[in-house]
């Protein structure tokens, strides 16, 4: 069992393979997490060479500050890839830190919040041209907030939709993809577009608008160990009234790590990032990364706006064939005056981007 896993050889067959394994993490903002998770990885034709890998990951954690979450995420791959479908069903009972609205919060206003949150998406794209999709997306988000402390910055604060609420929306979605490999690309060029409009169909403090989001990535193989990566992202919501629950957060496990995911929140959020990665064997790889993002209002944004982030990681590759690895991580952000520099540790499935 030992050497299947430290093993450099490939399997000469595609296979289904499903890997579980304990996780664990610690952070300030959750103690120790701890839990279980595990990816199931297969093929809807296997004698096709070009059909990618499609992958159901489902994962349980909970944390010495009594957080609980949950999720089961699919990408699938029709043959030839001429299809491609995505859902996820995430449901988090995590009490989380506060910190205000804007890119200049501080830790000393602090607060926490008890969340309940449940999300619902799906999303089905056909290739319609070479290396173009167009498809369409639609999701049901539940959110349910409560402050802790009654003289604290939340609690004292009339924010719009602050107590929570609900939203059904529909989109539309497209993407230019020539990456050789979704898993662990070597080279090719993504750029992902999406738009979505939240109707009317709750009472209360409920969101009516807009919301775009766009992701892009460029992959570059300096040599057959040692690739480059860049990834710019930008989500944007746009409405009358925007509901604190709605928020872009910057940081998380994907984008700026090394900042606590909703230290810094506003109607926008903009960020890039740079990783260089050594796969120096088969089952294990180095990467050094940094970029810089910040979240904004309707103020003019500028490159002084924005925050820097760097850290380091290890990627183990439990499944050769399909270049699937689970990644750890440790980033670094900004230090603000009177503040301790901002970090974050991250275990995960799968590459950042």
């Amino acid at each position: 069992m030992i050497h299947k896993f430290l093993s450099n050889d490939k399997d000469t067959v595609k296979k289904n393979t499903f890997f579980p394994f304990p996780v664990a993490s610690m952070s300030p903002e959750t103690g120790l997490e701890y839990g279980v998770a595990a990816l199931y990885s297969f093929y809807l034709d296997k004698l096709d060479t070009v059909t990618r890998v499609s992958t159901i990951n489902i994962m349980a954690t909970h944390t010495t500050h009594n957080q609980s979450k949950a999720k089961i995420v699919s990408d699938i791959w029709s043959r030839d890839n001429k299809y491609h479908y995505s859902s996820e069903l995430r449901y988090w009972d995590f009490p989380y830190s506060f910190y205000g609205i804007g890119a200049n919060t501080w830790k000393s206003d602090k607060e926490s919040i008890n969340e309940k949150r449940v999300r619902l998406t799906f999303a089905a794209d056909k290739r319609v041209a070479s290396h173009y999709y167009l498809g369409l997306q639609t999701g049901f988000e539940y959110f349910k907030n409560e402050g802790t402390d009654p003289a604290g910055i939340y609690s004292a604060n009339s924010y719009f939709g602050k107590s929570g609420g609900k939203r059904i929306y529909f989109g539309l979605r497209q993407s230019y993809d020539t990456r050789d490999k979704v898993t662990y690309t070597n080279n090719g060029l993504y750029g992902n577009l999406q738009v979505n409009y939240t109707p009317d169909f709750f009472s209360g403090q409920q969101y009516t608008g807009w919301q775009m989001t766009f992701d892009g990535r460029y992959f570059k193989s300096l040599s057959d160990k040692v690739v480059l990566a860049f990834n710019g992202v930008y989500e944007g919501i746009y409405g009358s009234t925007v509901p604190f629950y709605l928020l872009s957060q910057l940081g998380g496990e994907n984008i700026m790590r090394g900042y606590y995911q909703g230290r810094f929140r506003d109607q926008n959020m903009a960020a890039f990032q740079t990783e260089l990665k050594y796969r120096f064997v088969p089952r294990f790889a180095i990467v050094g990364f940094g970029g810089g993002g910040t979240v904004f209002g309707d103020q003019p944004l500028t490159i002084h706006h924005f925050k820097p982030n760097y850290g380091a990681g290890i990627r183990y590759f439990f499944d050769l064939n399909k270049d699937l690895s689970l990644r750890i991580d440790y980033g670094f952000g900004e230090k603000r005056a009177g503040e301790g520099r901002l970090s974050g540790f991250y275990f995960s499935m799968d590459e950042a981007f």
